[in-house]
């Protein structure tokens, strides 16, 4: 009798592990995923000139300088850097053109959908539909 139960205890956990595997293999294939780029954005740069150039931007990025990383790493026309200081990123080169107030008098002010930013580039929520500008802004 003792070997009867044991063998159907085995026999059950052998169920029961194949059950899970099947499970989780159906789980992995169809389960909903994300797909690339489920966020729509343009980042847009306008120069000391006036000059406007736009880039379409397809990314999950959560924050914005991720989502300008990403921008940076696919498209060779676009590049930025910056110092890091007690708020974060603060962009001072924008496609080679440099924007450092102590030096030029001047700023890359961010826009987000024409309006001023009100978050740094490290904490502005990357938003689908959204348009972040990088504006080249001279001291008055």
């Amino acid at each position: 009798m003792e070997k009867k139960s044991s063998k159907k205890i085995v026999i059950g956990a052998v169920v029961l592990a194949v059950l899970i595997a099947v499970f989780a293999l159906c789980y992995n294939k169809f389960a909903a995923k994300g797909t690339a780029g489920d966020k729509a954005i343009v980042i847009e740069v306008v120069d000391s000139n006036g000059d406007s150039k736009e880039y379409d931007v397809n990314t999950d990025a959560e924050y914005l300088k991720d989502a300008m990383d990403e921008l940076a790493e696919s498209d060779s026309s676009f590049s930025f850097s910056g110092e890091d200081g007690d708020y974060g990123l603060m962009v001072q080169v924008i496609n080679d053109e440099q924007a450092i107030f102590e030096k030029d008098g001047a700023y890359w002010a961010l826009y987000v959908n024409g309006e001023y930013g009100q978050y740094g580039v490290t904490e502005q929520p990357v938003v689908d539909g959204d348009t972040y500008t990088w504006t080249y802004e001279a001291a008055q």
